[in-house]
């Protein structure tokens, strides 16, 4: 009878410590997914567009070209902050550039012209409906073209493909923010996209490597 009682009160013990477990970790889970919601509400969509206006030798190739961008401002104290961009620009070509192919070398032009970028941004003067922001974007410019890879001892399935130019890209950039009614926000944004695309090494002249960039954005 003492064996029997003395297992039931360990049993029901033992139950009593596996609830308490159970309710700490939906505490720990519910706490966990309440801070990310709560963050990731902080988070700001953004969608524009603007102009790529190539600078210098670069405007002897491309003319202003419309350009579409999409990106996540993502906080990180309440002046800095980190912003996913993608830019999507239809190039305006005036005139071809030289591509060395593995066999020949052709005269191509630019089919499309893409841009991840990741910014470091400071807000360094705000008011209530205002704010002023300093930001550095890194990443990469990639330039598709009408030039078919020709290397004949490839057969996978990169030889029907077509050619890419790519380049480091360095974009500084100062952006204006207005707050409307509703939490709506435009901002008017304008960068220096710096990209040396002669780095590339099938190009056989320089093409330049600077554009301006000026955009409005629209942020929910």
């Amino acid at each position: 009878m003492k064996n029997t009682i003395t297992a039931s009160l360990f049993f029901l013990l033992c139950i009593n410590l596996m609830a308490q477990n159970d309710s700490i970790v939906q505490s720990k889970n519910y706490n966990y997914n309440h801070l990310f919601n709560d963050y990731w509400k902080t988070v700001t969509f953004k969608i524009g567009g603007g102009m790529l206006l190539p600078q210098g030798e670069l405007s002897k190739h491309f003319g202003p070209s419309p350009l579409v961008e999409l990106s996540l401002d993502f906080p990180v104290t309440d002046t800095k902050s980190l912003e996913l961009a993608l830019q999507f620009v239809m190039p305006d070509q005036k005139q071809a550039f030289e591509y060395a192919r593995l066999t020949d070398t052709v005269q191509t032009k630019a089919t499309f012209l893409f841009n991840p970028i990741l910014r470091f941004k400071k807000n360094f003067a705000r008011s209530d409906s205002k704010k002023l922001l300093l930001g550095l974007g890194l990443g990469a410019s990639v330039i598709t073209t009408d030039a078919r890879n020709t290397d004949f001892l490839d057969t996978s399935e990169d030889r029907s493909k077509y050619e890419v130019i790519s380049a480091f890209l360095i974009s500084p950039s100062l952006d204006y923010a207005k707050t409307f009614k509703n939490n709506n926000e435009f901002t008017f944004s304008i960068a220096l996209n710096y990209s040396p695309y002669t780095i590339e090494g099938a190009l056989q002249e320089d093409i330049g490597s600077i554009a301006i960039t000026p955009r409005i954005l629209y942020s929910f």
